[in-house]
């Protein structure tokens, strides 16, 4: 299990929708799907099943790195990433609508997209951009096929939206690799609203040595992100010690936030693991 988002639901209780793939195979190797699990105290987590499954025409081999936001008439939106096959072409974000949170159905078309690089990991939020109500989605940019080299532009990007699915991506770079953590990709984010209106980013960071770490940045309008030197989330153990990534943060009530993220450790085994602030 893999990519965790976690909602809040109207009664109180949390959802998580996450990736998961066959047991024994990386993902590389092995075709992805979206579950879901259900919390009533966002620590014990009870599964619920198969959410979306593969489809064509954009995701023919994988659904993964689910993110879920309530829409204004009641029903829920996923963004996630679709991958086809290698030889068809890179990766691409994705929709689907559902009346339940439950059942979901693949909206026509891809939200971001083309022909040249892979995006994924979307996470969308709600902004007042002048006077007008838009949606703003951060995601990944990697290259096609995937390179990890320092000079392989694999960046965080954004894209702002009227309707929710036509989006055009923002001028600019929203989180570069700056720094020898990152120096192979960043990638995952994760963005949430601070109480005096500014923002904050978690986002996974990868170099050759070190395989993974989560990071965060702020800023006042969403667009100019200032890092913070420090390592938010560093590999600590066993569980985690072949891939810490894909960072989900939501606030618990009691003014303290829990994140959740993805771990992997040296045999290849994927689990969601959680932190929380004091």
């Amino acid at each position: 299990s893999c990519t965790p988002n976690v909602i809040r639901l109207p009664d109180g209780g949390y959802r998580m929708y996450y990736t998961e793939f066959g047991p024994g195979r990386s993902i590389a190797e092995s075709d992805c799907y979206i579950k879901s699990a259900i919390s009533e105290d966002c620590v014990s987590w009870h599964k619920e099943g198969l959410r979306l499954y593969m489809h064509p025409p954009y995701a023919t081999k994988s659904v993964l790195c689910p993110d879920v936001i309530p829409l204004p008439d009641g029903r829920y939106r996923m963004y996630y990433e679709g991958r086809r096959h290698k030889e068809k072409g890179p990766n691409v974000v994705l929709s689907a609508l559902s009346e339940d949170g439950l059942t979901w159905e693949p909206e026509p078309g891809i939200r971001f997209g083309d022909d040249e690089l892979s995006y994924g990991a979307p996470r969308c939020l709600y902004n007042e951009i002048g006077d007008r109500q838009l949606y703003r989605m951060y995601f990944h940019q990697q290259t096609y096929p995937m390179r990890s080299e320092p000079d392989a532009p694999n960046v965080i990007i954004s894209a702002i939206s009227d309707d929710g699915l036509h989006f055009e991506r923002e001028a600019g770079v929203r989180i570069a690799k700056e720094t020898e953590r990152e120096s192979s990709n960043v990638y995952a984010p994760d963005v949430i609203r601070l109480g005096d209106g500014s923002f904050r980013m978690y986002y996974a960071g990868v170099s050759v040595e070190i395989s993974g770490g989560v990071f965060t940045a702020v800023s006042q309008d969403g667009l100019l992100w200032s890092k913070d030197p420090e390592v938010c989330v560093d590999l600590a153990g066993p569980l985690e010690n072949g891939l810490l990534s894909e960072p989900c943060v939501i606030g618990l009530g009691d003014g303290r936030c829990r994140m959740f993220y993805e771990a992997c450790d040296q045999d290849g085994n994927f689990r969601v693991l959680s932190a929380t602030s004091r």
